[in-house]
């Protein structure tokens, strides 16, 4: 079992052993990304990992008919980059910084070395990349199938159930999320957002505050999101 840490819950740092997270930390070298700034490039060759520290991206991938679906949402304490790094095909997706993030930036041969020093991060490796896959899975159609309000709950349902940190009143999400940027992840502008999460709050859904959103009643949110 994972001892607890400081990590967003769920998140790849928050399920290592202290010894495994030490030792990632210090891996690769640190860069900074500036908001809107492609971080992984859909297509390219490249088979680095990027260890997420403060940071709050997107993953998108391009669809035939010209337009881009969200795949999904990463923050600090994941890593994206591991399909191509595992496979060494070219990347699958884009990886797009939605704030200012920091990062360290880990060769290939760096992590392969790290895996097989700690089996358990491995083993947590699978477990994210099916989480991914399967998230993708549900995400795949929703850009182009679905209202901005379906779109919005899905997305704030997923966040309660991959970081949230349940609480008295409810699952809190205090992943520093401006409603601007909660409404470029599920692709509408900001004044859409205010109003679709105005009216979560309304019926009791979700509570906000500076930049935090506690899901109130997560059966109606999930109901919201089928």
């Amino acid at each position: 079992m994972a001892v607890p840490s400081n990590w967003p819950a769920g998140t790849y740092l928050d399920t290592l052993s202290p010894a495994g997270r030490t030792t990632l930390l210090g891996l690769g070298t640190p860069r900074t990304f500036r908001r809107g700034e492609v971080m992984v490039r859909e297509g390219d060759r490249s088979d680095h990992v990027v260890l997420l520290l403060q940071a709050l991206v997107k993953v998108t991938q391009a669809l035939d008919n010209g337009r881009v679906a969200l795949l999904n949402i990463k923050v600090g304490g994941d890593v994206v980059g591991e399909m191509a790094f595992l496979s060494g095909d070219p990347r699958s997706a884009t990886v797009t910084a939605c704030l200012d993030t920091r990062a360290r930036v880990v060769p290939a041969a760096q992590f392969q070395r790290y895996l097989v020093e700690f089996p358990d991060a491995n083993l947590a490796l699978t477990r994210m990349i099916m989480n991914t896959l399967r998230w993708n899975q549900q995400r795949r159609v929703d850009f182009n199938g679905y209202p901005a309000s379906v779109r919005l709950a899905r997305v704030l349902d997923h966040l309660a159930e991959a970081y949230g940190r349940p609480g008295p009143g409810g699952v809190s999400l205090r992943l520093g999320l401006t409603q601007g940027e909660l409404g470029s992840l599920v692709g509408v502008e900001e004044d859409t957002a205010r109003r679709e999460l105005r009216a979560l709050r309304d019926r009791g859904v979700i509570s906000m505050g500076y930049r935090v959103i506690t899901v109130v009643d997560r059966a109606v949110l999930r109901g919201m999101a089928s």
